[in-house]
């Protein structure tokens, strides 16, 4: 990524750690993020369940957690539709 930004190494992984940092804090807030062009990503609540363990048969509860959720863009689909440029 630095190469292609030509950064130097430091800089790209500052600017990769402050995105990862700015998207967990929105989206841990159940917050979207949109980036335009890109798509959006978004914080979903899900609720505690119970699930059966399929190796030993017992119920397991799951807490409730915060899943972040990737809502591509339209130039994003469209890129990845037509497939790499040469």
């Amino acid at each position: 990524m630095a190469k292609r930004l030509n950064l130097e190494v430091s800089t790209a992984e500052r600017l990769l750690v402050g995105f990862v940092e700015v998207v967990g804090e929105e989206c841990g807030n159940l917050n979207r993020l949109a980036l335009p062009s890109l798509g959006s990503f978004q914080g979903v609540k899900r609720n505690e369940t119970v699930v059966r363990d399929l190796s030993t048969g017992r119920r397991v509860l799951l807490p409730p957690a915060v899943e972040l959720e990737f809502i591509p863009g339209g130039r994003l689909k469209n890129g990845i539709s037509e497939g790499p440029r040469k």
